[in-house]
């Protein structure tokens, strides 16, 4: 990838980026409609509980 000095690093920043998407992701069971508010309350929610995680580390 560009940018990156090796795979390595790149393959590191990919699986974090991807970690990251999966938990701010709201799980819905397949073509489950999720209203707009529900899906906001959601992230937001799993914002700070990311953001209090990555205060801790």
């Amino acid at each position: 990838m560009r940018g990156f000095q090796t795979h390595t690093s790149a393959f590191r920043f990919c699986r974090a980026h991807d970690e990251v998407r999966d938990f701010l992701r709201p799980a819905t069971r397949r073509k489950e409609h999720v209203p707009a508010a529900r899906r906001r309350a959601i992230y937001v929610q799993r914002v700070a509980a990311l953001r209090d995680m990555l205060a801790v580390a």
